[in-house]
């Protein structure tokens, strides 16, 4: 019995730990492409800057149904906005969506370090109890959420 084993021979322990570097150095491979792929990824800049840009005042008149938002710009470029502005109640639930209209121009934009009136009509009106919040959406996707206001 004991001769049949001694035929079978293993591999070397020299060549064995050669395959156990192998395997590791390649794991090792793997592992450093995949982090820095991740990480890379998660430090990648965007050639859209995010706006600083801010409602600094809203008010609701409901004789004529309309809110009127100031919109203040505290960056070095200009801010253009999406032409619909959306209305929530305090609590996130939609109400409405609605044109967005600059009170003295024809553009939705808001010059750096400048503030521009809009106004946004409300067909059917708000309820009054309620608070509400208006939602913006400049034209590179980003968006600016209004103070709440109160209709009373």
């Amino acid at each position: 019995m004991q001769t049949r084993f001694r035929k079978r021979k293993a591999i070397s322990p020299i060549i064995a730990t050669l395959i156990l570097i192998v395997i590791t150095v390649i794991a090792g491979i793997l592992l450093y492409s995949f982090v820095s792929g991740y990480i890379s990824s998660l430090t990648s800049t965007s050639s859209t800057t995010v706006p600083n840009v801010k409602v600094t005042y809203v008010s609701y008149s409901s004789s004529t149904h309309t809110i009127t938002l100031y919109v203040q710009n505290f960056g070095t470029s200009p801010v253009t906005f999406a032409s619909n502005a959306y209305v929530y109640f305090s609590n996130g639930t939609y109400v409405t969506t609605s044109t967005l209209k600059p009170a003295s121009s024809s553009s939705p934009t808001v010059p750096p370090n400048s503030v521009v009136e809009f106004t946004i009509s409300v067909s059917s009106g708000l309820k009054t109890g309620y608070s509400y919040y208006v939602e913006l959406t400049t034209s590179t996707g980003y968006t600016i959420n209004s103070p709440t206001f109160y209709v009373s």
